[in-house]
């Protein structure tokens, strides 16, 4: 994983430190956070699926949007890649003739998935996470202080990365369940 750089960070938060070693720790975490909310690393990588099909002509793949499959089985039976077709915009391949993924065959599909170039929306939310957990490191996030006269109070508020995963759930995988 590597969508969000530190010298992107540090030109996101305006602050310019010496040492980059914890700042790619915050971008590695918020690349993490945002692979474990969307179900699926957003970077392009080869992917192995193996599973019994559902009876249904269409069979659901790990991650999205598919850019290739390079190889299929049905049990131990390699399939001729020109009778499967990845459905548009979905993380899904079908057979060309409409023919049902049987819930009796094991199906085994290497593909290809994720963006040549991430979104700029999520690599937006990995730098405002990566910036959240930086921000945090000072144990200055979300208190709230008021002063009167000579005592003063400080208030912790519970802040998490959700408020700016949810901008991204337009991407975000549909789980199906097997």
């Amino acid at each position: 994983m590597a969508y969000i750089t530190t010298e992107e960070l540090k030109a996101f938060a305006d602050k310019y430190p010496d040492n980059d070693t914890l700042l790619q720790g915050y971008c590695d975490s918020a690349e993490q956070i945002i692979a474990n909310y969307l179900g699926y690393s957003p970077e392009v990588q080869e992917y192995t699926t193996s599973e019994y099909g559902l009876g249904s002509r269409c069979f659901a793949l790990e991650a999205k949007p598919i850019v290739s499959v390079s190889a299929i089985s049905a049990d131990d039976t390699v399939l001729d890649l020109s009778t499967v077709k990845i459905v548009k915009n979905s993380p899904y391949i079908a057979f060309v003739d409409e023919a049902i993924f049987s819930r009796l065959i094991k199906y085994t599909v290497t593909y290809t998935a994720g963006f040549e170039t991430v979104p700029q929306q999520i690599k937006t939310v990995a730098l405002q996470i990566a910036s959240l957990l930086w921000e945090s490191a000072g144990g200055n996030l979300a208190v709230t202080s008021t002063s009167f006269a000579d005592s003063g109070s400080r208030t912790f508020q519970s802040f998490k990365p959700d408020r700016f995963l949810d901008t991204i759930s337009f991407y975000k995988m549909i789980k199906v369940s097997y």
